[in-house]
């Protein structure tokens, strides 16, 4: 499968995810709405704050995976995307423990530190993973690429 054939199955992968991804926000928000209209305020600010933006993460972190999984057999590869995915549902994790401290405990505020650095980590540590699955498999469309191609630059 060419790099051509690949972005199209990632991105038609992707529209769906948001089209899911959206039909799950929309569900979170108007279950954080019954909350608030019932007077549960803090109850209705850990369900936005808590599950609107993780979840939608993980719907796209999951299907960019599986589309990703059918690319190519190889171990290296497969063990690869798989590293991919568990480091972005790391990053999730804290962004929800980081959300969850800061709603019921303020002070705590300090805690960022720890977040933005290990986000920065995370972010390193995929761009790292990116380029070694373009090293094992050259037709991989790795995030720059799938980027580009998304605004009508695809580079080949």
């Amino acid at each position: 499968m060419t790099q051509r054939e690949r972005f199209d199955h990632l991105y038609e992968a992707g529209k769906r995810s948001t089209r899911q991804a959206f039909l799950l926000g929309l569900f979170i928000v108007l279950l954080g709405l019954m909350f608030w209209f019932t007077g549960e305020r803090r109850l209705a600010e850990l369900i936005w704050f808590v599950l609107f933006i993780p979840a939608i993460g993980f719907v796209k972190i999951r299907s960019r995976t599986k589309t990703l999984l059918t690319f190519n057999d190889a171990p290296d590869y497969r063990r690869l995307v798989w590293y991919e995915y568990w480091s972005g549902m790391a990053v999730i994790v804290i962004f929800c423990i980081l959300i969850v401290t800061l709603l019921l405990r303020p002070e705590q505020a300090n805690i960022l530190i720890l977040v933005v650095a290990f986000n920065l980590f995370a972010w390193i540590a995929s761009s790292k993973i990116d380029q070694r699955l373009a090293n094992i498999d050259p037709e991989h469309v790795t995030h720059k690429v799938y980027e580009r191609g998304k605004v009508g630059f695809f580079p080949k």
